[in-house]
């Protein structure tokens, strides 16, 4: 079980430069994160040349450096979408499981998981419920919100169930939070089931609302933007608020808060189309393990702002047998942004 979280090792990589140096691809956007034996893996969000980062950790606690190493680049000319790549999981098979979010522009593309061999290339695409599917022109009435559709991914410890979510209410099931109310999402729960995986139950999510700030807000949003799982029933949720500063961007700030959750005795709610008009769905469980405004000793580069942190996944032990938790934030291939690593032993 995990039950408290203690900071002991960050690190950050500078944005705008590529791997490999001079010659490579832009580096940037990642936006999640699995082990593979002893390697770090992070997957990009670049809307061009899907691809996966393979990392060197050095210094787990203290003097944290993170380096990337690797890159294996994702084959996308027979998945018929444009990447958007949020989560990854790993195979025992060491296959990989990508999870995309979808798109707003026209035509839009519904969230989608998308299985790909060891070495990059397209293997299939996992069935997704048409609730989840917006149209693909004209007036929006259901389905996943443009690129708030499938930010998380994550796989039971025995590989029998795989859960991911919508990073906010579908269409149809209400509004998106405000300053003023959070609203629903669904985490979605795939069964292993004849060498894949199929839908099977769902579970509504309560998100918390928007945290208000000082300054004239713009652009806000609160998201579930990771999955982590403990169990077949418990798992750890990462939920991440922005708000835009509208007089002055550098000033926007980021809200990451973790969550424990718990599916144990929450109304399965695959059956229903929408979620509204049914009061007496139970939903997951929740409770708070981190606020990462309040952890001591962050690095005065990344706090109070915070950054834009979207992935994370169990990593190596500590020397004195602690294991981890690692948390990744996308710098959105922007100048102002960073990639940071962010190392926590679960007490």
């Amino acid at each position: 079980m995990v039950n408290r979280l203690t900071l002991v090792g960050q690190f950050s990589l500078p944005p705008l430069e590529r791997f490999p140096r001079e010659i490579g691809l832009p580096f940037g956007g990642i936006s999640g994160l699995a082990m593979r034996g002893g390697d770090l893996l992070g997957i990009t969000d670049a809307q061009r040349d899907g691809r996966i980062y393979r990392f060197k950790i050095d210094g787990l606690a203290g003097s944290l450096s993170v380096t990337p190493t690797e890159v294996i680049s994702l084959d996308a000319s027979t998945a018929e979408t444009v990447p958007d790549h949020e989560a990854m999981v790993v195979l025992p098979n060491g296959n990989y499981l990508i999870a995309s979010e979808g798109t707003g522009r026209e035509p839009r593309r519904p969230p989608s998981i998308d299985e790909y061999g060891s070495t990059g290339s397209f293997r299939r695409r996992l069935p997704v419920r048409d609730r989840y599917v917006p149209e693909p022109t004209g007036p929006v009435t259901r389905g996943a919100r443009g690129n708030a559709g499938f930010e998380s991914l994550t796989i039971s410890p025995d590989f029998e169930r795989l859960f991911t979510a919508a990073e906010t209410a579908l269409i149809q099931d209400g509004p998106t939070a405000t300053f003023e109310a959070g609203t629903q999402t669904r985490v979605l729960e795939y069964r292993s089931r004849g060498g894949g995986f199929q839908p099977a139950r769902e579970f509504a999510y309560n998100l918390e609302r928007v945290e208000k700030p000082a300054y004239k807000p713009a652009f806000f949003i609160n998201g579930l933007v990771e999955l982590l799982a403990i169990s077949r029933s418990t798992l750890l949720a990462l939920e991440r608020g922005y708000v835009e500063d509208a007089e002055q961007a550098a000033a926007s700030r980021n809200t990451i808060r973790l969550y424990r959750i718990s599916l144990a005795g929450a109304s399965d709610v695959s059956g229903l189309e929408s979620l509204k008009g049914h009061p007496a769905i139970v939903p997951v469980a929740k409770t708070l393990l981190l606020d990462l405004s309040s952890v001591p000793g962050l690095s005065p580069e990344l706090a109070p702002s915070l950054d834009n942190f979207e992935g994370m996944t169990f990593g190596p032990r500590l020397p004195d047998g602690r294991a981890t938790l690692i948390l990744v934030s996308d710098d959105n291939f922007r100048a102002t942004q960073r990639t940071w690593f962010l190392v926590f032993a679960i007490e």
